[in-house]
């Protein structure tokens, strides 16, 4: 079993951040999904704290300007290939899904709209965690833990 949190548009909330990372608890790897601005430090060594030093994957937003991260990142993990994005460059949910899908991933993580979403489509499944930044459109942080069980997926909202 593989223990994944899923961050996305901190926007400089460490505190936030910082919470939700320690209501996961145990986590194998963590995926940001851009908008980490001056965060991806603070991320990483919150992250070398954790007894087993999780994975970081990250990509860039459309608030990284100066960021050296990708814009898209296709990963693997267990026995799902996971296609990350923010999201500011594509038009719709199907262009992710098709991106996702033309790349072999059944997994597309994505941000940017602040509002978590969860759904399949064309065989891909869709996640987006919201925003993990307290500031961000006056709601609550919040974050996603996937956790990959061979060909299994489960999905839990992390407030």
């Amino acid at each position: 079993m593989i223990r994944v949190g899923v961050f996305s548009d901190s926007h400089g909330d460490r505190d936030a951040l910082e919470k939700l990372l320690n209501k996961m608890g145990h986590i194998d790897a963590a995926c940001f999904l851009g908008d980490i601005s001056s965060d991806a430090m603070f991320l990483r060594d919150q992250l070398e704290k954790m007894p087993h030093q999780p994975v970081l994957y990250a990509v860039r937003g459309n608030n990284d300007l100066a960021s050296m991260l990708p814009d898209q990142l296709l990963i693997e993990l267990g026995k799902h290939k996971i296609w990350m994005e923010h999201g500011h460059l594509f038009p719709s949910l199907m262009t992710l899904a098709y991106r996702a899908k033309d790349n072999g991933a059944d997994i597309a993580l994505f941000g940017h709209t602040h509002e978590p979403h969860c759904e399949y489509a064309y065989g891909v499944l869709l996640l987006n965690p919201g925003s993990a930044g307290n500031q961000c459109r006056g709601g609550a942080a919040r974050a996603s833990l996937m956790i990959l069980d061979g060909e299994k997926v489960r999905i839990e909202d992390i407030l």
